[in-house]
């Protein structure tokens, strides 16, 4: 049997799928892929203007249909918006892939004071999961990704963590605060699939990580700390050693449509240390397992949103 790919999808049509940050690198070939396979997709996006030509070109590919909505998760009245925009005009979603995030830079903050990249990559998503409850739970066979990343090996995140550790790091260093966001994505992914199980709400919570790939988020690093001029170097490398940004996709995509992934389960690359390879199921890195940690993320980022679930 050989490994997964794109062909082992299935017929996606009557399914409804909302794709964070699908205008660029993964989160375009998760939507461009969901798309051809017949899903109806909402590309949830910060910025329409730039986000039109990626809209256009997965409206080109799709056999259903294609929306693209405004979502800036680093905005909780933006998150809020959106989620009673859907809860209006939908009867279901099936498929929510929490894909959207930012890397590294300058200590910046959310529209509510957060530090800027666990507002996006963790809280902007916990409080959009949390008000699209209602449409997950009314599909079938709903299913939640959460796009985390190797990073998260390196997070530092425990049971004692405070609400400082999530809103204002101290002292802030990049990379470290990064990683604890990708960490907790993971205990996220992880604890909504303890409490749905739990409360037997059929919804499946899923975590993906895409390896290493030279994509826009990247080289955005790079010419940040003025070092646009190692773009190229890094994309020739990349091509050699890096994931495309289409094969980066497929632990998402897998994520999403692949039955064989159970809740809880976590998809990754399966070569070269996880840097590349194709899509396999693969276990849970250590700093994402702890249940009393999760459960503190869960409890403070609840706290945080003012938001929460009935689970």
């Amino acid at each position: 049997m050989g490994s997964w790919n794109e062909n082992d999808i299935g017929d996606l049509t009557g399914t409804t799928a909302v794709v964070t940050g699908a205008n660029s690198g993964v989160g375009f070939h998760t939507a461009l892929a969901l798309a051809r396979h017949g899903a109806d997709v909402i590309m949830a996006c910060r910025d329409e203007a730039r986000s039109q030509k990626p809209f256009n070109e997965v409206s080109a590919g799709a056999t259903g249909d294609v929306e693209l909505r405004t979502l800036d998760l680093a905005d909780l009245d933006s998150v809020a918006q959106f989620a009673t925009s859907l809860n209006t005009d939908l009867d279901k979603v099936d498929i929510l892939v929490n894909n959207a995030g930012v890397m590294g830079g300058p200590r910046r903050s959310t529209a509510q004071g957060f530090e800027l990249q666990m507002g996006t990559n963790h809280l902007g998503h916990f409080a959009l999961v949390a008000q699209l409850w209602p449409l997950l739970t009314a599909a079938t066979a709903p299913r939640a990704v959460s796009l985390s990343s190797l990073a998260a090996r390196s997070g530092s995140l425990g049971a004692d963590m405070t609400r400082d550790d999530l809103v204002d790091p101290q002292p802030y260093h990049p990379f470290p605060v990064y990683q604890n966001t990708k960490q907790a994505t993971l205990l996220f992914s992880q604890e909504l699939a303890r409490r749905a199980t739990a409360a037997k709400v059929p919804l499946v919570s899923v975590a993906a990580h895409p390896g290493v790939s030279s994509t826009n988020l990247f080289n955005r690093q790079l010419r940040e700390r003025s070092l646009g001029f190692a773009v190229p170097i890094v994309d020739g490398f990349g091509k050699i050693v890096f994931q495309s940004p289409k094969a980066a996709a497929n632990p998402s995509i897998r994520a999403a449509t692949d039955t064989k992934v159970r809740t809880g389960g976590f998809v990754g690359p399966g070569s070269l240390g996880q840097i590349r390879g194709s899509a396999e199921i693969i276990s849970v890195f250590g700093p994402g397992r702890d249940p009393k940690t999760a459960a503190r993320l869960w409890e403070l980022s609840e706290e945080i949103t003012e938001t929460s679930f009935p689970i």
